[in-house]
Protein backbone atom coordinates (compact mmCIF):
# COMPACT_ATOMS: atom_id res chain seq x y z
CA UNK A 1 0.00 0.00 0.00
CA UNK A 2 1.14 3.54 -0.69
CA UNK A 3 2.03 5.83 2.22
CA UNK A 4 3.25 9.15 0.93
CA UNK A 5 6.28 8.45 -1.26
CA UNK A 6 6.80 5.01 0.28
CA UNK A 7 5.31 1.69 -0.72
CA UNK A 8 4.82 -0.55 2.29
CA UNK A 9 3.44 -4.04 2.83
CA UNK A 10 2.06 -6.07 5.71
CA UNK A 11 3.34 -9.62 6.03
CA UNK A 12 0.71 -12.30 6.67
CA UNK A 13 1.35 -15.95 7.52
CA UNK A 14 -1.21 -17.27 5.04
CA UNK A 15 -4.55 -16.49 3.43
CA UNK A 16 -7.21 -18.77 4.89
CA UNK A 17 -10.17 -17.82 2.75
CA UNK A 18 -11.68 -15.07 0.59
CA UNK A 19 -15.25 -13.97 1.24
CA UNK A 20 -17.56 -11.05 0.48
CA UNK A 21 -18.43 -9.60 3.88
CA UNK A 22 -20.28 -6.62 5.26
CA UNK A 23 -18.15 -4.51 7.60
CA UNK A 24 -20.14 -3.05 10.47
CA UNK A 25 -18.94 -0.31 12.85
CA UNK A 26 -18.37 -1.09 16.50
CA UNK A 27 -21.09 -0.08 18.92
CA UNK A 28 -20.77 2.33 21.82
CA UNK A 29 -20.18 -0.47 24.32
CA UNK A 30 -16.48 -0.67 23.43
CA UNK A 31 -13.70 1.66 22.28
CA UNK A 32 -11.65 -0.28 19.70
CA UNK A 33 -8.12 0.60 18.54
CA UNK A 34 -8.14 3.25 15.80
CA UNK A 35 -6.56 0.81 13.32
CA UNK A 36 -9.73 -1.32 13.22
CA UNK A 37 -12.37 -0.54 10.58
CA UNK A 38 -15.06 -2.46 12.39
CA UNK A 39 -16.10 -6.09 12.48
CA UNK A 40 -17.60 -8.73 10.22
CA UNK A 41 -19.52 -11.95 10.86
CA UNK A 42 -18.32 -15.08 9.06
CA UNK A 43 -20.63 -17.75 7.71
CA UNK A 44 -20.21 -19.87 10.84
CA UNK A 45 -21.16 -16.95 13.08
CA UNK A 46 -17.61 -16.07 14.14
CA UNK A 47 -17.09 -12.36 14.83
CA UNK A 48 -13.80 -11.05 13.41
CA UNK A 49 -12.21 -7.56 13.54
CA UNK A 50 -11.26 -5.85 10.27
CA UNK A 51 -7.86 -4.13 10.18
CA UNK A 52 -7.22 -0.84 8.36
CA UNK A 53 -3.68 -1.55 7.13
CA UNK A 54 -2.84 2.07 6.25
CA UNK A 55 -3.74 3.31 9.75
CA UNK A 56 -1.79 0.44 11.34
CA UNK A 57 1.32 1.36 9.33
CA UNK A 58 1.02 5.06 10.18
CA UNK A 59 0.68 4.13 13.85
CA UNK A 60 3.74 1.92 13.61
CA UNK A 61 5.71 4.79 12.02
CA UNK A 62 4.66 7.11 14.81
CA UNK A 63 2.36 9.35 12.76
CA UNK A 64 -0.63 10.80 14.54
CA UNK A 65 -3.84 9.09 13.51
CA UNK A 66 -6.93 11.27 13.46
CA UNK A 67 -10.01 9.06 13.39
CA UNK A 68 -12.68 10.12 10.89
CA UNK A 69 -15.99 11.37 12.26
CA UNK A 70 -18.47 8.55 12.53
CA UNK A 71 -22.17 9.21 12.88
CA UNK A 72 -24.24 6.84 14.94
CA UNK A 73 -27.20 4.94 13.51
CA UNK A 74 -29.47 7.40 15.36
CA UNK A 75 -27.78 10.37 13.68
CA UNK A 76 -28.02 8.63 10.32
CA UNK A 77 -31.72 8.05 10.75
CA UNK A 78 -32.29 11.68 11.70
CA UNK A 79 -30.68 12.89 8.48
CA UNK A 80 -32.91 10.71 6.29
CA UNK A 81 -35.62 12.43 4.33
CA UNK A 82 -39.09 12.45 5.83
CA UNK A 83 -40.21 10.77 2.62
CA UNK A 84 -39.15 7.11 2.63
CA UNK A 85 -37.08 6.45 -0.52
CA UNK A 86 -37.43 3.18 -2.42
CA UNK A 87 -34.13 1.56 -3.45
CA UNK A 88 -33.62 -1.12 -6.10
CA UNK A 89 -30.97 -3.74 -5.27
CA UNK A 90 -29.71 -5.78 -8.25
CA UNK A 91 -27.43 -8.75 -7.55
CA UNK A 92 -27.46 -12.38 -8.69
CA UNK A 93 -26.36 -13.48 -5.20
CA UNK A 94 -29.39 -13.97 -2.97
CA UNK A 95 -27.19 -13.65 0.13
CA UNK A 96 -25.72 -10.33 -1.07
CA UNK A 97 -29.18 -8.97 -1.92
CA UNK A 98 -30.65 -10.00 1.42
CA UNK A 99 -27.73 -8.59 3.40
CA UNK A 100 -27.90 -5.21 1.66
CA UNK A 101 -31.70 -5.19 1.89
CA UNK A 102 -31.59 -5.73 5.67
CA UNK A 103 -29.05 -2.92 6.03
CA UNK A 104 -31.15 -0.47 4.02
CA UNK A 105 -34.38 -1.44 5.76
CA UNK A 106 -32.71 -0.98 9.14
CA UNK A 107 -32.15 2.67 8.23
CA UNK A 108 -35.66 3.26 7.00
CA UNK A 109 -35.45 2.59 3.26
CA UNK A 110 -37.91 0.54 1.25
CA UNK A 111 -36.21 -2.05 -0.94
CA UNK A 112 -37.08 -3.84 -4.19
CA UNK A 113 -34.85 -6.71 -5.31
CA UNK A 114 -33.82 -8.03 -8.73
CA UNK A 115 -31.61 -11.01 -9.60
CA UNK A 116 -30.02 -9.59 -12.78
CA UNK A 117 -29.99 -6.53 -15.01
CA UNK A 118 -32.96 -7.57 -17.14
CA UNK A 119 -35.15 -8.06 -14.09
CA UNK A 120 -33.82 -4.74 -12.81
CA UNK A 121 -35.02 -2.97 -15.96
CA UNK A 122 -38.45 -4.57 -15.53
CA UNK A 123 -38.62 -3.37 -11.91
CA UNK A 124 -37.71 0.18 -12.94
CA UNK A 125 -40.52 0.28 -15.48
CA UNK A 126 -43.02 -1.27 -13.07
CA UNK A 127 -42.10 0.78 -10.00
CA UNK A 128 -41.85 4.56 -10.65
CA UNK A 129 -41.26 5.04 -6.91
CA UNK A 130 -37.67 3.74 -7.20
CA UNK A 131 -35.30 6.62 -6.43
CA UNK A 132 -31.85 4.94 -6.52
CA UNK A 133 -30.19 1.67 -7.56
CA UNK A 134 -27.40 -0.51 -6.18
CA UNK A 135 -26.15 -2.80 -8.96
CA UNK A 136 -23.59 -5.61 -9.11
CA UNK A 137 -21.38 -5.95 -12.19
CA UNK A 138 -20.99 -9.69 -12.84
CA UNK A 139 -24.45 -11.22 -13.37
CA UNK A 140 -26.02 -13.63 -15.86
CA UNK A 141 -28.59 -12.67 -18.54
CA UNK A 142 -27.78 -8.94 -18.31
CA UNK A 143 -24.70 -7.84 -16.38
CA UNK A 144 -24.30 -4.61 -14.47
CA UNK A 145 -22.66 -2.65 -17.28
CA UNK A 146 -25.35 -3.77 -19.75
CA UNK A 147 -28.01 -2.69 -17.25
CA UNK A 148 -26.26 0.64 -16.75
CA UNK A 149 -26.09 1.29 -20.49
CA UNK A 150 -29.74 0.32 -21.04
CA UNK A 151 -31.10 2.23 -18.07
CA UNK A 152 -29.31 5.46 -18.98
CA UNK A 153 -31.25 5.57 -22.26
CA UNK A 154 -34.43 6.01 -20.20
CA UNK A 155 -33.28 7.35 -16.82
CA UNK A 156 -30.61 10.12 -16.71
CA UNK A 157 -28.09 10.20 -13.87
CA UNK A 158 -29.67 13.43 -12.64
CA UNK A 159 -32.98 11.71 -11.95
CA UNK A 160 -31.95 8.14 -11.03
CA UNK A 161 -28.68 7.57 -9.14
CA UNK A 162 -27.08 4.20 -9.93
CA UNK A 163 -24.35 3.02 -7.56
CA UNK A 164 -22.26 0.09 -8.74
CA UNK A 165 -21.49 -2.33 -5.89
CA UNK A 166 -19.03 -5.02 -6.94
CA UNK A 167 -15.96 -7.02 -5.97
CA UNK A 168 -14.20 -5.67 -9.08
CA UNK A 169 -11.93 -2.91 -7.76
CA UNK A 170 -9.71 -2.26 -10.79
CA UNK A 171 -9.42 1.07 -12.59
CA UNK A 172 -10.67 -0.53 -15.82
CA UNK A 173 -14.06 -1.42 -14.34
CA UNK A 174 -14.33 1.94 -12.58
CA UNK A 175 -13.61 3.71 -15.85
CA UNK A 176 -16.26 1.73 -17.73
CA UNK A 177 -18.83 2.46 -15.03
CA UNK A 178 -18.08 6.18 -15.15
CA UNK A 179 -18.24 6.21 -18.97
CA UNK A 180 -21.64 4.49 -18.91
CA UNK A 181 -23.06 6.96 -16.40
CA UNK A 182 -22.73 5.44 -12.93
CA UNK A 183 -23.15 7.99 -10.14
CA UNK A 184 -20.77 6.16 -7.82
CA UNK A 185 -18.66 3.00 -7.58
CA UNK A 186 -18.30 0.98 -4.35
CA UNK A 187 -16.47 -2.29 -3.83
CA UNK A 188 -17.21 -5.38 -1.77
CA UNK A 189 -16.67 -5.92 1.08
CA UNK A 190 -18.18 -2.53 1.78
CA UNK A 191 -18.31 -0.34 4.87
CA UNK A 192 -21.91 0.08 5.97
CA UNK A 193 -21.27 3.70 6.98
CA UNK A 194 -19.70 4.60 3.63
CA UNK A 195 -22.48 2.90 1.69
CA UNK A 196 -25.22 4.78 3.54
CA UNK A 197 -23.44 8.12 3.22
CA UNK A 198 -22.94 7.57 -0.52
CA UNK A 199 -26.61 6.76 -0.98
CA UNK A 200 -27.72 9.80 0.99
CA UNK A 201 -25.42 12.07 -1.02
CA UNK A 202 -26.82 10.73 -4.31
CA UNK A 203 -30.41 11.21 -3.15
CA UNK A 204 -29.68 14.77 -2.03
CA UNK A 205 -28.25 15.64 -5.46
CA UNK A 206 -31.41 14.37 -7.14
CA UNK A 207 -33.56 16.54 -4.84
CA UNK A 208 -31.58 19.60 -5.86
Amino acid sequence: MANGDDVLALEVDRVLDEQELVIKPFGKATTPPDYLYGCAILGDGTLVPVVDGSVLIRKWKGDQVVPPPVSTPKQTRETLSSRIPTILVIDDSLTARQTLTLTLQKFGYQVIQAGDGREGMEKLRQEPSIQAVFCDVEMPTMNGFEFLSASRKEYPAETLPIIMLTSRSGDKHRGIAKLLGANHYLTKPYLEQELLQTLQACLELVKC
